[in-house]
C-alpha cells in the first residue's frame, strides 16, 4: 500500500456521520472554502457541473435553515451548514462552456476528437437536458432508444426524470469530495436529507426547477457527538466478481 493510499485509508475510515459539535472549539471556516474547491473537481456527468453550493455562515441564517432541518442536532450545533444544490436550469451555460473550451487555442485535443465533442454539447447535450412539457419528448426519447437498442446497446436513461437523477448523483459526487476533504482539514460532517425542501428553496430564492441534494453540517465533533457505532455488510456480502 502507497502512502498516498494509507492517509486515504485513514480518512475514509475516520469520517463519520457527527451528530453533536464542539460550539466552544475554535473554527476555522477556510477549511470550507478549500474542501468546496476540492469538490468543484468533482467528476460530473458529461462535465456539465450543474450544482451550486450555499455556505450558511450568517447566525439567523443559520438557525432558520437548522430550523428547516426539522431542528435535527447535527444542524443546530454545527459551525455553519452547506446546501447542495442541482441547477438543471443552467444547462445552456453548462453548454457554452464546455464549447468555449473545445473551440480554446489552449486545448490540446486532436482535431477529430474535438469535432465529435462539438457535436455532442451541440446536439446531444440540449435534446437530454431541454425541458420536457407533459413529458412528451421523454415518450419520444424512450421510444427512439429502445428502437434501437433492439440491434445495439443504448443507453436507455434519456427522460426528465432520468435527467434528475444524473444531476443528483453528479452532485451527490461533490458532497462526497466535500466530507472526505473537511475530515482531511480536521474537522467533521453530517449529510442531511432531512429537511424542508420547499421553505428552504423559498428562503436561498431558488429558481423553480433547481433542488435541494442535501444539506451537510460542518464543525468539531463532541466526545459523544457519533451516536453508533458503523455498521457495514461484509465484502463478501456486496461485491459480485464476475
Amino acid at each position: 500500500m502507497t502512502n498516498e493510499a494509507q492517509i486515504f485509508d485513514k480518512i475514509v475510515n475516520g469520517r463519520r456521520s457527527v451528530r453533536i459539535y464542539d460550539q466552544t472549539h475554535e473554527y476555522d471556516k477556510s477549511i470550507v472554502e478549500r474542501s468546496l474547491q476540492r469538490a468543484i473537481l468533482s467528476p460530473n456527468s458529461s462535465n456539465m457541473q450543474l450544482w451550486e453550493f450555499y455556505r450558511i455562515t450568517d447566525s439567523k441564517a443559520k438557525k432558520q435553515i437548522a430550523h428547516y432541518c426539522m431542528d435535527q442536532l447535527p444542524a443546530t450545533t454545527a459551525n455553519e451548514l452547506v446546501v447542495f444544490v442541482t441547477r438543471p436550469d443552467k444547462y445552456k451555460e453548462s453548454i457554452k462552456l464546455n464549447l468555449d473550451l473545445i473551440n480554446s487555442p489552449n486545448n490540446f485535443e486532436k482535431e477529430e476528437r474535438k469535432e465529435k465533442r462539438r457535436n455532442y454539447y451541440a446536439k446531444l447535450m440540449p435534446a437530454f437536458y431541454t425541458f420536457d412539457f407533459l413529458f412528451i419528448f421523454s415518450l419520444l426519447k424512450k421510444a427512439y432508444v429502445n428502437i434501437v437498442g433492439l440491434k445495439k446497446p443504448a443507453i436507455r436513461e434519456v427522460t426528465s426524470i432520468d435527467k434528475k437523477v444524473t444531476i443528483h448523483k453528479s452532485v451527490g459526487l461533490a458532497a462526497q469530495t466535500f466530507m472526505l476533504s473537511v475530515y482531511a482539514e480536521g474537522y467533521d460532517t453530517c449529510p442531511m436529507e432531512g429537511f424542508d425542501s420547499k421553505r428552504i428553496k423559498k428562503y436561498l430564492a431558488l429558481p423553480k426547477k433547481a433542488q435541494i441534494n442535501m444539506v451537510i453540517s460542518v464543525g468539531k465533533r463532541t466526545a459523544d457527538g457519533i451516536f453508533y457505532p458503523r455498521i457495514r455488510y461484509n465484502y463478501n456480502d456486496v461485491v459480485k466478481e464476475i
